[in-house]
């Protein structure tokens, strides 16, 4: 069995977490919120519990550089562009782009503590 032990973040990685994070929790409340104000609920439920893993996955995982969860996390800019490309509002649409780039900002800022050969090595203990 593996642990992985507390590890020191660098500025970088602490900004493009905390855009990450601070991005799927607005979106997982602007989501919730708007399944009871639009006649859409159920695809309001659907990208609140969308949002809502990312946020999960960012929170935990992510936040002791699993590798899997930097994979896992690029789902959230990308189902966000993809909901920006469906949306027939440009207002919402520039939103959703918007945000989806400010995710991807937050994940090349994180990748070099993912990818770091020494890090995988120094902090996995058997």
């Amino acid at each position: 069995m593996s642990t992985i032990v507390n590890i020191s973040h660098n500025a970088r990685f602490k900004t493009g977490w905390i855009i990450l994070l601070v991005a799927a929790a607005l979106m997982t409340l602007n989501h919730a919120v708007l399944m009871f104000v639009l006649d859409e609920p159920v695809l309001f439920l659907g990208y609140t519990a969308f949002t809502l893993y990312a946020l999960v996955v960012i929170a935990i995982p992510f936040r002791r550089c699993e590798r899997w969860a930097w994979y896992a996390t690029w789902i959230l800019p990308v189902g966000l562009a993809g909901a920006a490309v469906l949306a027939a509002d440009p207002n919402i649409t520039l939103f959703y782009y918007g945000v989806a780039a400010a995710c991807g900002l937050g994940l090349l800022l994180t990748k070099r503590d993912f990818f770091a050969v020494e890090r995988q090595a120094a902090h996995r203990v058997a």
